[in-house]
């Protein structure tokens, strides 16, 4: 025995078994930290994204209150009561149907709303909506201006922010709620007609925390107007300073709406982590307190469980497997790891040193084989893009709107009849010269000053058509914008809704404005207005979809929704039209553009 000692073979065994077993040590103390490191921080962001999904429960039980709420303010039954006077009865019965009605729809309200309040600023009664069973006190008007905190909320109008109260209506058992007001604001001028007092009931918040902890053991707490509270036995309880804070780990975390603190129980004595986010935009935050000591224990014995298999895996397989994948495994391996980094940098040549006739061979082969179909369908949608702006385009040429020429032709036939006037000549060669620059060419971006050219034609055409009763003025900030590059036929649409959809139906002479200027991004913008009859919020929003009728417009199928896609289309998501309006008084329509020349685009 001490003779085989001497020998190469067994020096160099008791080399290697010695340094597997420093290898082993070294991984198992480098194991311990990783685990330590990576089951805490696990810990910390399953933590996070639990609270991500509980503060956006929350959130939408809160919003569910604020849109009740919000929908009352806007409400012109509300606004009637609220402006009129005592003696109107009519104007109360006809708010809390309104009301009761919106609360009825809502089932989730009746467990989230302790009691509304809406008070007109001259009257002295009252628009309440509360559950029979929290109605056993009489409230008035005066009776809530002179709650301690009312002058606070009313100051902190649409801001819930205020710590947890009773509510001091209920007589009987002692009902936790959250307390905010919103103001009624006159529709016609500055100013308020009255306002909306809301008992919002804590339950938006400890039913969300109930559901989440029947999958944790964890600790919260929630912090609202500056107070702290513990979650206990279904409810919030009004706890003091129960943390000393030792550090912040904020850094560690998912969201930069989540704070990370480390921290020690000042009751327990434990240290702790504590996880807090904010719920939706309010100032409200719900914590989560994690246990290190209960985490020690679980890295320990994970640790334990980690150095046996380590050690074991190394002293009987580590010296056979080294030799044996160096040779079979790792070779390919990293000629495949290269061959993908190849095709990252956008190389999808196929290369056949990465076939082996082994399993890693076939790997390789799917790996080009997948690089070819990519690069095939790359190339194939490049393709079908091209082909799809051109067809796009030949379709805008041949769709001319006869009702267009017809009316051009019989405005022209009236003139000839009526008057020798030299309008005859210069709205048939504006006529002529749009047929000519709508036959001509394929390309789809023109310099604005080219699309401000067709616009002069089609306006005269149409100004005669009107017997001089509408106008158009352009005002450019600067001549170097109108090189900048436009989609064909977009002002086109946009300046003939202005006509037939705001100036002619209200009867009488309009104007449209186009003002050309550079925004700070310096984005182009094209603001095209006119002081028609406008429209409604529901025009609007249905103006881009394609809701609104276009039949009238000049181009079939390409009214201002159309246009709206074929700009995002070429410039990006970010660009495109934004319309505003108000009814009777005006529209404006906004191409917004980034500064390029035709040639850059």
């Amino acid at each position: 025995m001490k003779k085989y000692l001497h020998t190469i073979h067994a020096r160099v065994l008791l080399c290697t078994i010695s340094m597997i077993l420093l290898i082993s040590i070294i991984i198992a103390c480098i194991s311990y930290v990783l685990v330590s490191s990576n089951l805490r921080q696990n810990l910390i962001q399953n933590s996070e994204i639990q609270l991500s999904f509980l503060t956006s429960s929350i959130d939408s039980n809160i919003n569910n209150v604020k849109g009740f709420v919000s929908s009352c303010r806007r409400s012109s039954t509300i606004g009637k009561f609220a402006m009129s006077d005592a003696a109107d009865s009519r104007s109360r019965a006809e708010a809390r149907d309104y009301v009761m009605e919106t609360y009825s729809a809502n089932a989730a309200l009746r467990s989230q709303l302790v009691r509304l309040v809406i008070v007109g600023n001259g009257r002295s009664d009252i628009v309440q909506v509360v559950e029979a069973e929290y109605s056993s006190t009489t409230v008035s008007s005066e009776a809530v201006k002179e709650l301690s905190y009312f002058n606070e909320l009313y100051e902190q109008a649409g801001v819930i922010s205020g710590e947890i109260r009773s509510d001091p209506f209920y007589r009987g058992k002692e009902t936790p709620m959250i307390a905010f007001v919103d103001t009624i604001e006159h529709p016609y001028r500055a100013g308020q007609t009255g306002f909306i007092f809301t008992e919002m009931s804590t339950s938006v918040i400890v039913d969300a925390l109930w559901n989440y902890l029947a999958d944790t053991d964890g600790r919260f707490y929630v912090q609202t107007g500056g107070r702290l509270y513990r979650y206990e036995d279904h409810g919030l309880v009004l706890c003091g300073d129960e943390f000393e804070l030792r550090g912040d780990l904020s850094g560690q975390a998912l969201s930069g709406d989540t704070k990370i603190r480390e921290a020690r129980d000042t009751a327990g004595g434990e240290n702790c982590i504590l996880v807090s986010r904010q719920i939706g935009g309010y100032d409200m935050y719900v914590t989560e307190c994690l246990d290190e000591h209960a985490l020690t224990q679980d890295i320990l014995s994970t640790f334990f469980f980690v150095a046996v298999i380590i050690l074991a895996a190394a002293v009987v397989i580590g010296v056979v497997l080294s030799w044996f994948l160096s040779r079979t495994v790792n070779v390919p391996v990293r000629k495949l790891k290269e061959r993908m980094k190849r095709i990252e940098a956008g190389d999808f040549s196929r290369d056949p040193s990465t076939e082996w006739e082994h399993e890693l061979g076939e790997i390789g082969k799917n790996i080009n084989d997948l690089s070819e179909n990519v690069l095939s369908l790359m190339n194939q949608r490049l393709a079908d893009e091209r082909e799809k702006k051109d067809y796009e385009y030949r379709m805008l040429q041949s769709q001319i709107n006869p009702h267009f020429l017809y009316n051009t032709l019989n405005s022209i036939k009236w003139m000839a009849t009526v008057q020798n006037a030299p309008g005859i000549a210069e709205m048939t060669t504006a006529l002529s010269r749009m047929l000519k620059d709508i036959a001509k060419g394929t390309e789809s971006v023109v310099p604005v000053a080219h699309e401000l050219k067709l616009i002069g034609d089609y306006f005269t055409i149409q100004k005669y058509r009107y017997g001089g009763t509408i106008r158009m003025d352009v005002e450019i900030e600067d001549e170097a914008l109108t090189e900048c590059g436009i989609v064909k036929f977009t002002l086109q649409p946009i300046v003939e809704n202005a006509i037939f959809h705001g100036i002619e139906p209200k009867g009488s002479a309009g104007q449209i404005q186009i003002r050309i200027y550079q925004d700070a991004d310096t984005d182009v913008h094209i603001d095209v207005r006119d002081d028609g009859v406008g429209m409604d919020a529901e025009q609007v929003e249905h103006l881009l979809d394609g809701g609104v009728s276009e039949r009238t417009s000049f181009f079939r199928n390409i009214g201002i929704g159309n246009v709206h896609k074929r700009l995002q289309y070429e410039f990006g998501a970010a660009y495109g039209i934004r319309v505003q309006s108000r009814q009777g008084e005006y529209t404006i329509v906004s191409v917004i553009l980034p500064y390029r020349t035709k040639e850059t685009v």
